[in-house]
């Protein structure tokens, strides 16, 4: 099956190498959608993956001529937020070099996490009764077990549009430790075995004002979710059920069969009535298809305490540094806007 694209926008070429498996050689390829997660033993251990669902490209003059699919499987730890939609690959000497994208349409707009505001729907069951998804897939049409399990966070807009977001970009873009979320238990009555709980959610005895949140990562870009993890109840809702579904989802595979392939609902954590989004894709009878999220604003909240887990030297202009015990690690306190 051939498509043509019109091209309008030169390609950004630049170099970074993956190792593709499938991909023929010497061939251009372009990200066109996400797939699901799979859970394998691999030397002794388990890692989980996720899909990528490329299609053949070719240019013509300044037409993209689309192929055949090809999926290939990527380590969540090492590349999940790295494909993104409409991004171009070529395969040389099974070490694939990036080409560049496609440019997509911008749209910066409000939008609220309130329960009521959003849900999750299935493709393959809206495809024949909604006119959005219809006009989608004959645009951006999707390999038949792909569509049928795919997933989309719908959100009404403050100006009463609607917004399609793909399920597995919300995920990487919003998320945070995703690999820790789709491999252990959320909690287990066995101390000795590892869970989210005791992995992500470290509690230390140190004095805290002013109902500070307090959370202990390496990462500062892990705090807010993390902070929302230990302390907010929804969060932790939302966590376990997306625990289970996974649980659920491979607990069947026997050993030696294929390791089932895990599509998640993807919801927001955390409820804002007010949420800042920037999103690229396209109209589609009016509303939106967001296929790459390139801004989420944070979620409301309580101050921060980060305490990293190695030592640092200077601090960024904004950032507040405390001693804890007297000792040489610096903190720094992420201050987040404070509810009405």
């Amino acid at each position: 099956m051939q498509q043509e694209l019109p091209l309008p926008y030169p390609f950004i070429n630049n170099r970074f190498p993956y190792n593709f498996k499938n991909l023929k050689l010497d061939t251009s390829y372009i990200v066109w959608w996400y797939g699901g997660f799979i859970r394998e033993h691999i030397h002794e251990s388990i890692q989980v993956s996720f899909e990528i669902i490329f299609r053949e490209v070719k240019q013509k003059k300044y037409d993209l001529i689309f192929g055949d699919f090809v999926t290939e499987k990527f380590s969540v730890q090492d590349y999940l937020s790295d494909f993104k939609i409409m991004s171009m690959y070529k395969n040389e000497d099974l070490t694939g070099r990036y080409l560049g994208k496609v440019e997509l349409q911008v749209f910066s707009l409000t939008t609220s996490f309130d329960e009521s505001n959003w849900c999750i729907i299935d493709v393959n069951e809206q495809k024949l009764v909604n006119s959005d998804i219809q006009a989608f897939l004959e645009r951006h049409p999707l390999p038949p077990n792909v569509r049928d399990n795919s997933k989309l966070l719908q959100l009404t807009l403050k100006n009463n549009q609607k917004l399609y977001l793909n399920n597995i970009d919300f995920l990487a873009q919003s998320y945070k430790q995703v690999e820790c979320l789709m491999l252990y238990p959320y909690e287990s009555p066995h101390p000795s075995v590892d869970t989210i709980k005791n992995l992500l959610i470290k509690s230390r005895k140190i004095p805290t004002s002013d109902n500070n949140w307090q959370v202990f990562t390496e990462f500062e870009s892990d705090c807010v979710f993390l902070g929302h993890l230990k302390y907010d109840p929804y969060t932790q809702k939302v966590i376990k059920k997306l625990t289970n579904q996974r649980i659920k989802a491979w607990i069947n595979t026997k050993s030696g069969e294929a390791p089932a392939v895990f599509y998640p609902s993807i919801q927001p954590w955390y409820i804002d009535n007010e949420v800042e989004i920037k999103v690229e894709g396209f109209l589609c009878n009016g509303n939106i298809i967001g296929l790459n999220i390139l801004y989420l604003s944070a979620p409301k909240g309580s101050s921060i305490e980060w305490y990293g887990t190695t030592r640092k030297i200077g601090k960024a202009p904004t950032s507040i540094d405390r001693i804890i015990h007297g000792e040489l690690l610096l903190n720094k306190q992420l201050t987040l806007p404070l509810d009405d």
